[in-house]
């Protein structure tokens, strides 16, 4: 807890004023100039908090005031036990809250908007208002280059006969190059596709001040920071061959691709804002993520399907669609059948796709920081055979049918008919398959996954 030097009551930062305020004397104060006890240690600052264990998940939150945790920000759960105060290692930087729950809510909303097959309740107010803030710990790479590079370059000489000559040649230059603030989240619960899909602007970082911290909730790391020094890597040299490429002796001399190779230089820890919500579907066995950066206002969000819905939306589609193709072509029994099976195939396709994306996300082989933590298990094959099932047996039954080529219409009407229904059923899979594409099953926040609930 963070209390006013005017009259011991809690405090808060307002993310909308900047500013550190006493709701109980009114007083405010510029977090930078507000004096606060911290500890020390022989090596670094410290500071400390409360730590909440949930009883669901086994999730860790830390939070600098006495406000009873009614809800674990993590899976949503409505108990949060095992109170205790912990000490922590100060971070160099924090990104102060820029954005108030308000504003995040609202952008929230704005991004369902379009969104005509989310399912109701994803939009209810009172799970909408059960949006938290939390600073989430991020590792801030410095990447540098310092000394000379050497490319190979090719260009075409002469020809002589059957002969083809080309000039080869060594490039030599000379890099200077930084690139820093380059940063990943060091919390295996926030995934990857969550964190990098709204990154946080490091040049708005401030020096560490725990008073950003009254009235939100932090986390700390649980991941090494190494774990994302390759993917830093990637993107300064990415970057900086882009660069290269535009020197003109380069491309003189035939090197389309010049290189240069970085090295991390510094890392440092940085405490980064974002709100969090979760809500679980009506079976109470899956949860959804919303997360919307505290800094930016940007929105990354799993949308599930309404499946209702969907089928509305698509008879209302299909059914002119059909009207139209009508009145300009003649759907010959053949015609209607071959029609079926290109749906059957694209079905297929799609469903292959999904059920692949499922396999990585069920065994996180798309989040290196829960594979950092976790360990990276053996996995086994996916057996898709059966997600393909329906499909694969409209296919042939409609390969049949044109091969054994009958002449009574009533083969081809009944094929493409038990082909459409068997389709209609492979789009219920579909929506079935993106609805776990983008949930999580609740066993797995043991490791701790997620946001608030309803």
């Amino acid at each position: 807890m963070i209390k006013c030097p005017n009259c011991t009551a809690e405090l808060e930062f307002d993310s909308k004023d900047q500013l550190v305020k006493c709701d109980y004397c009114g007083s405010e104060f510029n977090p930078k100039d507000l004096k606060v006890e911290v500890k020390k240690s022989k090596k670094q600052e410290t500071y400390e908090g409360m730590s909440y264990s949930c009883s669901q998940c086994g999730a860790s939150l830390l939070t600098f005031d006495e406000t009873a945790i009614t809800f674990c920000s993590y899976c949503g759960s409505q108990a949060m036990i095992e109170e205790k105060m912990i000490k922590r290692n100060k971070p160099e930087f924090i990104i102060p809250f820029k954005k108030t729950k308000e504003q995040c809510i609202d952008a929230y909303k704005k991004k369902l908007a379009s969104s005509f097959f989310t399912p109701k309740h994803m939009k209810d107010d009172i799970v909408v208002s059960k949006f938290r803030g939390i600073y989430i710990p991020y590792c801030i790479y410095k990447l540098s280059c310092h000394g000379d590079v050497t490319n190979k370059g090719k260009k075409y000489s002469h020809r002589s006969g059957d002969y083809v000559y080309y000039n080869n040649y060594n490039i030599y230059a000379r890099v200077d190059a930084d690139y820093d603030g380059i940063s990943y989240d060091m919390i295996s619960n926030v995934y990857d596709r969550f964190s990098h899909a709204i990154p946080h602007n490091v040049s708005e970082a401030e020096e560490f001040n725990v008073n950003y911290l009254a009235g939100y909730y932090a986390d700390t790391s649980d991941v090494s920071d190494h774990i994302y020094e390759d993917n830093a890597k990637a993107i300064a040299e990415e970057d900086s061959t882009r660069h290269l490429s535009k020197v003109r002796e380069f491309s003189k001399y035939g090197c389309s691709n010049p290189k240069a190779k970085f090295e991390v230089s510094e890392k440092k820890i940085g405490m980064f804002p974002l709100y969090f919500l979760a809500i679980r579907d009506k079976t109470n066995t899956y949860v959804n993520y919303a997360v919307v950066n505290g800094q930016t206002g940007e929105v990354v969000v799993d949308l599930p399907v309404d499946f209702m819905k969907y089928i509305l939306a698509s008879l209302l589609i299909t059914i002119p669609i059909f009207l139209i193709i009508n009145g300009f072509l003649v759907l010959v029994p053949k015609t209607i059948c071959i029609l079926s099976m290109v749906a059957a195939a694209i079905s297929l396709i799609i469903s292959f796709v999904q059920a692949k994306k499922i396999h990585a996300r069920e065994h996180h082989l798309d989040d290196e920081g829960y594979l950092d933590k976790n360990g990276k298990n053996k996995v086994k094959k996916k057996n898709y055979f059966f997600y393909l099932i329906k499909q694969i047996i409209g296919i042939v039954l409609g390969g049949f049918v044109l091969f054994m080529n009958f002449v009574a219409d009533a083969y081809y009407y009944g094929a493409a008919s038990i082909i459409f229904f068997l389709v209609i059923l492979s789009f219920y899979d579909l929506v079935k398959e993106h609805n776990l594409l983008v949930s999580n099953k609740l066993p797995q926040l043991e490791k701790r996954g997620g946001s608030e609930n309803e």
